[in-house]
C-alpha cells in the first residue's frame, strides 16, 4: 500500500509539473530584478518536497528520478542592501544535512545556493552545488527549479535539472 502511495504521488506530480512548466524551452533560471521585501511569512516554517530529475548530462543520475526531502525555514537576522534573507535547512537521503541562506526576490520569488556531500562505503566523496529558484504560489505552495552542478573525488562529472514541489507540513 505505501508503495502504491509513491506511485500515485509520483504520477500526479509529474503531471503538475508537465502542466505547470515546459522545461524543455528552459535553457536558463530567469531571475527577476531585485527590490527590498518586507513579507517573509509565506516562506517560513517546515517543508516537505518531493523531487524530480527534468533533464540530466550527469551519467550517475537520470532524468525521471525522484526524491523526498525536508526543508525548514527560519527568520535570519541578517540585511544587506535592503534585501532580506532566511535561514533554510535540508534534509534527504544519504545526502548529509545542508543549509544556506534563501534570498528573498520579491514576495513570491526567492533563490538560494548551497552544497551538500555524502561519502560511499567505497570511499567515493561526492558533492553537490544546488542553485534554486523558489516561488511561493497561492495556495501555499513552493515550486522550485534547480541546477545541480555533480562533483565525485572533486572532479566534476554533470549538471542536472531539477523541479520541486514543496508543501507545508502541519
Amino acid at each position: 500500500m505505501n508503495n502504491l502511495k509513491k506511485i500515485i504521488v509520483c504520477i500526479i506530480f509529474l503531471i503538475s509539473y508537465l502542466l505547470t512548466y515546459n522545461c524543455h524551452l528552459t535553457n536558463a533560471i530567469t531571475i527577476p530584478r531585485e527590490k527590498q521585501v518586507d513579507t517573509k511569512e509565506g516562506f517560513l516554517g517546515k517543508w516537505n518536497m518531493q523531487t524530480i530529475v527534468t533533464s540530466s548530462n550527469c551519467p550517475y543520475i537520470l532524468t525521471g528520478t525522484t526524491t523526498e526531502s525536508d526543508l525548514e525555514i527560519k527568520i535570519l537576522p541578517m540585511k544587506r542592501d535592503g534585501v532580506n534573507f532566511l535561514k533554510a535547512l535540508w534534509k534527504g537521503g544519504k545526502w548529509a544535512d545542508s543549509s544556506g541562506t534563501i534570498k528573498l526576490l520579491n514576495e513570491k520569488e526567492a533563490i538560494s545556493e548551497r552544497v551538500t556531500s555524502f561519502k560511499t562505503n567505497d570511499r567515493n566523496n561526492w558533492k553537490s552545488i544546488l542553485i534554486d529558484h523558489l516561488k511561493l504560489t497561492e495556495d501555499n505552495t513552493i515550486y522550485s527549479e534547480s541546477i545541480v552542478l555533480q562533483y565525485k573525488n572533486g572532479e566534476f562529472i554533470g549538471e542536472y535539472k531539477t523541479f520541486s514541489i514543496l508543501t507545508k507540513k502541519e
